[in-house]
């Protein structure tokens, strides 16, 4: 049985992920995207030690917590060799958007690239990587069939989608990610977003304005 937790960071109210077996003393931190303190505070209230960073995509407040989190733990990163751009401009973007300097840095480059169809592996269980591109060009999402839940990052969100307005997006792109990679997994799927409330894909599949258009 795997335990999902969840952190809202940083100003952009980013959904970072822990996950740990129940009885397990290692986890997976997905999107860590600041306050790195506050995930390691986390991480250490649960005895938990962060063995591996999944990212879904790197934009700045998915992937701005993680060169201090690998610096402490030694996880190693897995992200989608596309986005290396994105990595690079953290600080700058950050600057931009008026936070005080090191609440966001650049992200290291990945350990492990991802592509979509890998198959990763975490305390005896299977998650599947899926490419799902068009909020950005090397976005990923994590399904584990195990719990019907989907780590859906910025793609699709409770009825809404992700915005497809900043370089490397894609709105054709994106609905097709959707259709195809998303709303073809079982209804009772949970969907773990990047910010907001979760939603599962039989919500959005028949409520969503965005998919019933």
């Amino acid at each position: 049985m795997l335990n999902i937790t969840k952190l809202e960071v940083t100003p952009f109210l980013q959904n970072t992920r822990i996950i740990s077996a129940a009885n397990g003393h290692e986890a997976v931190v997905i999107d860590p995207g600041g306050e790195t303190d506050r995930i390691l505070q986390a991480l250490a209230k649960e005895k938990l030690k962060c063995t591996e960073i999944w990212l879904t995509h790197s934009h700045l407040d998915h992937c701005g917590g993680v060169r201090r989190l690998k610096e402490v733990t030694g996880a190693v990163l897995y992200a989608h060799p596309a986005e290396a751009a994105m990595r690079a401009m953290v600080e700058e973007l950050a600057a931009m958007y008026g936070l005080p300097p090191g609440v966001m840095e650049n992200c290291p480059e990945p350990d492990k690239p991802l592509t979509g169809g890998e198959v990763l592996e975490f305390a005896g269980e299977q998650f599947s990587v899926l490419f799902t591109p068009g909020h950005s060009p090397g976005h990923v999402c994590f399904y584990h069939q195990g719990s019907d839940t989907l780590i859906a990052g910025d793609t699709l969100f409770a009825g809404s989608i992700g915005r497809t307005d900043l370089p490397g997006g894609s709105h054709q792109q994106l609905l097709a990610s959707i259709k195809e990679k998303i709303l073809s997994l079982p209804g009772q799927t949970r969907v773990l977003s990047g910010h907001g409330p979760d939603t599962t894909v039989e919500r959005e599949k028949t409520t969503n304005p965005f998919l019933t258009g």
